[in-house]
């Protein structure tokens, strides 16, 4: 049974805390938190023991009675600090905001060689030396003791450029990003009302071939920030040797971590959003219709549900790290424990493709 822990409470570490809860082969020890929110009080009712973060520059023992005053005061019980959590476990999933991981690990987390640590995609990828996907490099993650799973947006076009790789010979691709701005419970993360492009090309395409070398000098991104928080979207364009559009179609429904959408129209966002109970969507949605090859060139749609895709790969990134060598196995895992194909079967049913 590993014993996990959690750094930080927010988006990304409330649903891998929660995933952790769903393992056979896991037990979330606690999470640990620094700041008092909504998030907080959530963790103490759903978590079995909640830590307040330790605070820098004060002795371990003014720590603990910092961090215990700041929770006790607002009826949470702290058990202790963040160093009394990694004395319990045998991996940190470190989901604080960027550049407080490469923090924790210089400080803290390398001060134990027998500790292992995930770290989220807003860090470098020189954070770790292997940038984690199940898919691609899960053996080579096997025993490494820190392990980077990279953002939503890498997450998705790895997944779903994986299995574009995997029925054709690639030549060149363009992704262009539209990006959420902030995620739904953000109501001061922008644009309000304005289209926010970034350089061209746009970081995405090297984080990717941090973790799936095939694509060195093969894949341009650009994105633009929009005002919505529901999901990304990417549009993808492919240039190489392709089967049939149905080979493609097979090959994305083969695959539990994505799910297909037809329909009679292109459903949009919220609607696929709506139709899951805008519960989490572990999967990459796959626009049907837009799927489309002419002289040599493959175009398709995608969704990315920036709250969610990443959970598996967290999941599967645990059991790598701590030894576990059979990904298909770590995978099946996942997929059972976070009712995948649940989920997929149910969203194309509701969305057929005709």
């Amino acid at each position: 049974m590993f014993k996990v822990g959690v750094n930080g409470f927010g988006t990304i570490g409330r649903r891998v805390a929660e995933a952790v809860q769903k393992q056979n082969d896991m037990k979330l020890i606690g999470v640990a938190d620094v700041s008092l929110s909504w998030r907080t009080h959530y963790a103490s009712d759903n978590i079995p023991f909640f830590y307040g973060l330790r605070e820098y520059g004060l002795n371990e023992n003014e720590q603990f009675e910092t961090s215990r005053k700041t929770f006790s005061d607002a009826n949470i019980e702290s058990k202790g600090t963040i160093l009394d959590l990694l004395n319990d476990i045998e991996l940190i999933i470190d989901c604080t905001p960027k550049k407080i991981g490469q923090a924790n690990k210089d400080k803290i987390y390398s001060r134990n060689k027998d500790l292992h640590a995930l770290f989220q995609g807003g860090e470098k990828a020189s954070i770790a030396k292997i940038t984690f996907n199940a898919y691609i490099n899960y053996k080579n993650a096997v025993g490494e003791q820190f392990i980077r799973i990279p953002s939503c947006n890498t997450t998705g076009m790895l997944r779903y450029l994986n299995s574009v790789q995997s029925v054709s010979d690639v030549k060149k691709v363009i992704v262009g990003l539209i990006r959420r701005g902030g995620d739904p419970p953000e109501p001061n993360v922008g644009p309000i009302n304005d289209y926010v492009p970034t350089e061209i090309p746009s970081h995405h395409a090297e984080d990717v071939i941090s973790a799936d070398s095939r694509l060195n000098g093969k894949l341009i991104t650009h994105s633009v920030d929009v005002p919505v928080t529901l999901m990304h979207m990417h549009n993808i364009v492919a240039f190489g040797n392709f089967p049939s559009r149905e080979k493609f179609l097979d090959t994305f429904y083969d695959d539990p971590r994505m799910v297909v959408i037809g329909g009679e129209e292109i459903p949009t966002a919220a609607q696929i959003m709506e139709a899951n109970n805008r519960n989490n969507l572990y999967q990459i949605a796959i626009l049907e219709k837009t799927i489309h090859i002419q002289d040599n060139i493959l175009l398709f749609s995608a969704f990315i549900h920036q709250e969610a895709d990443v959970v598996p790969e967290n999941i599967d990134a645990i059991r790598a790290s701590l030894g576990h060598e059979d990904p298909q196995d770590s995978i099946k895992r996942t997929n059972k424990s976070l009712d995948l194909m649940d989920t997929k079967k149910k969203l194309e049913s509701y969305f057929p493709v005709i």
